[in-house]
C-alpha cells in the first residue's frame, strides 16, 4: 500500500507546516532564524511542486530566497518587518505567475490578495491517499476528514469556551461542573502546555491553507484583472506637463534662495529639505501613474508623454538634492537613507518606462522588470545596512554637535555598541559628577546599557531559533561588560530629577 504522488507532496507540506509550528512559534525573543528557516523551506517546496517555471518566476523565487536569508542576517525592526512583508509578496508572485509578462499592474499590485481569498476556498488537490480500491480511500478519507473535524471542533473550543467563562459566573460554574463530572478540574495546564495549544492551532491554519495554496500553483490559468479604463488624458497630462514647467521655474528660484530669503518664507532648511523630498517624490509618483494609464497612440500623446517621464526623472533628481543637501550638512539617519532608496527607486521605475517607451514595448513587460527592480532595492538596502552607515560615515549631528542619544539608539546592525560605550565613558570624571550623569542621560548612555543587557539576556543561554548573525557578532563584542556597575557608578538614581 503506497502514497499517490499528490499524497507524497501533502505528506511534506504538513512536515513543512510542522517545522514552521516548531521553529517560527517562540515565547521568549523574536524567532530570526526560525522564520529564516521555514520560509526557506516553504519556498523550496513551492518550487519543487511548480511545474511551469519560466525565467521571471525563478526571479521571483530567487529574491524571496534571498530576502529570507537576510531575517537571520539582519536584526533592525523596520528592515526585520519589510522583509517578511517583501517575502510574502514575492513568494505569492512566484505562486501566480504563469508567464514572463504579467496581465497588468493590478495582477502584480493585488496577486497576494487574491491569492489567498481564492486559495482559501479553491477545492484541494492535496490530500493523504493510498493507491488501491476506491472505497478503500473513501473509507480512509472519511477516517482522515472526522479527524481534521475533532482537531479543528477541539480548537475552536479550547478558544471560546474560556472567553464565554470569563464573560458569564454561571456559565464558568456549569463548566466547572461539567469539568468536575469528568474528571477535568485538577488538571492543571501549564506555560508548557500552552505553547504546544498554540502550535497546534498554527498548525491547523497551515494544514487547511498551505495545500490550497499548492493546488494553486499548477492552476492553468491564473488571477487576472486586466479591466483598464480606455481614458484619453490628453488634458490632464497637458495641465500636470504646463505645471510642472512653471513649477521648475518657482524651483531654481528657491534653490538659489539664501536662508534669510528661505527664513522670511516661513521654511527652516530642515524643513525645506524634508519637505521637498516627500512632496518631489508623490508628485513623481502621480506622473507615472499618470503616463501608466494613458492608452491613447496618438502622436500628440506619446509626445506629451515622453515630456512627463522626462520631468518626472527631473524632479526625482530635485528629490535626490534636497536629501543630499540635508544629508551633508546634518549626517545620516534612517529617513534620509530611506530618502535616497526610494529616490532611486523612482528613478528607476522611470527609466525603466522610458526604456520600453522609446523601445515600443508592451507594458506587461514594464511591470515584469518594475517588480524585479523592486527585489532587487530590497535587496541592496539590506547590504548597505544604514546601521553601519549611520554610525561610520557619515553620523547623525545636531546644532550642538554629533547626535550621540540618535547613535546610541541605533540596532545591533551598526555593531557600534562596545565604541559607543567607550566614547560615552570617557568624558566622565571620576568620581563621576551629577552634571556629567545627567548628560550622558540625554545622550543615550541609559538606553545603550538597556540594548547591552537585552544582548546579554538573550544569548547568554539562546534559543538556536532566535538567532541573529549580526546580533550575536554585537553580543560577544559586549558580553562581557558589566552593566550593573555601570549603571550603578555612572548613571542618576532618579533620572526625572535630573
Amino acid at each position: 500500500m503506497q502514497l499517490t504522488d499528490n499524497s507524497k507532496v501533502y505528506v511534506l507540506i504538513l512536515l513543512g507546516c510542522a517545522i514552521f509550528s516548531l521553529l517560527s512559534v517562540t515565547f521568549g525573543f523574536f524567532p530570526y532564524l526560525g522564520f529564516s528557516v521555514s520560509f526557506i523551506l516553504f519556498l523550496l517546496l513551492a518550487f519543487y511542486i511548480k511545474n511551469d517555471k519560466t525565467s521571471l518566476t525563478k526571479v521571483f523565487f530567487t529574491i524571496a530566497l534571498i530576502l529570507s536569508i537576510f531575517l537571520s542576517i539582519r536584526s533592525e525592526p523596520f528592515i526585520t518587518l519589510l522583509n517578511i512583508l517583501a517575502i510574502f509578496y514575492f513568494s505569492c508572485l512566484f505562486v501566480l505567475t504563469k508567464k514572463d509578462d504579467p496581465d497588468s499592474i493590478f495582477s502584480i499590485i493585488l496577486a497576494p490578495l487574491m491569492l489567498f481569498l481564492q486559495s482559501a476556498f479553491i477545492k484541494n488537490n492535496y490530500r493523504l491517499e493510498f493507491e488501491g480500491s476506491v472505497a478503500s480511500q473513501k473509507k480512509r478519507g472519511s477516517a482522515l476528514n472526522m479527524i481534521a473535524v475533532l482537531l479543528v471542533t477541539l480548537t475552536i473550543l479550547a478558544i471560546i469556551l474560556p472567553l464565554l467563562a470569563s464573560a458569564n459566573p454561571l456559565f464558568e460554574r456549569l463548566l466547572l461542573s461539567a469539568a468536575d463530572l469528568i474528571g477535568l478540574r485538577g488538571l492543571k495546564i501549564d506555560e508548557a502546555v500552552l505553547r504546544w495549544v498554540v502550535r497546534l492551532i498554527i498548525f491547523t491554519g497551515l494544514a487547511y491553507l498551505i495545500p490550497r495554496i499548492a493546488t494553486f500553483v499548477n492552476k492553468k490559468e491564473g488571477f487576472k484583472i486586466t479591466s483598464r479604463l480606455a481614458l484619453n488624458l490628453l488634458i490632464p497630462k497637458t495641465a500636470v506637463a504646463v505645471v510642472l514647467a512653471v513649477f521648475f521655474i518657482a524651483q531654481f528660484q528657491l534653490y538659489f534662495s539664501s536662508k534669510e530669503t528661505l527664513a522670511a518664507l516661513g521654511y527652516t532648511y530642515s524643513n525645506y529639505a524634508n519637505e521637498v523630498f516627500a512632496q518631489l517624490s508623490i508628485v513623481a509618483v502621480i506622473i507615472m501613474g499618470l503616463v501608466y494609464a494613458d492608452t491613447e497612440k496618438k502622436k500628440v500623446n506619446e509626445k506629451l508623454a515622453l515630456i512627463l517621464i522626462i520631468e518626472g526623472i527631473f524632479l526625482t533628481f530635485m528629490a535626490y538634492k534636497s536629501v543630499y543637501e540635508y544629508s551633508n550638512a546634518w549626517g545620516f539617519t534612517y529617513k534620509r537613507l530611506y530618502g535616497f532608496a526610494v529616490a532611486t527607486w523612482i528613478l528607476g521605475i522611470f527609466s525603466i518606462y522610458l526604456y520600453t517607451f522609446i523601445k515600443n514595448v508592451e507594458k506587461n513587460v514594464f511591470l515584469a522588470k518594475s517588480a524585479v527592480y523592486t527585489g532587487i532595492i530590497l535587496i541592496l538596502i539590506n547590504l548597505a545596512n544604514f546601521d553601519y552607515l549611520i554610525y561610520n560615515f557619515r553620523r547623525a549631528t545636531t546644532g550642538a554637535g554629533v547626535d550621540y542619544n540618535y547613535l546610541s539608539r541605533l540596532s545591533s546592525d551598526s555593531l557600534s555598541y562596545g565604541a559607543q560605550l567607550n566614547l560615552l565613558l570617557k568624558d566622565f570624571s571620576d568620581p563621576a559628577t551629577d552634571l556629567e550623569k545627567s548628560q550622558a542621560e540625554s545622550q543615550g548612555f541609559r538606553v545603550l546599557l538597556h540594548k547591552i543587557d537585552f544582548l546579554q539576556e538573550k544569548y547568554k543561554d539562546f534559543d538556536i531559533r532566535e538567532y541573529n548573525l549580526l546580533e550575536y557578532l554585537q553580543y560577544r563584542e559586549v558580553k562581557n561588560v558589566d552593566t550593573k556597575f555601570i549603571r550603578d557608578k555612572y548613571t542618576l538614581t532618579n533620572p526625572a530629577d535630573r
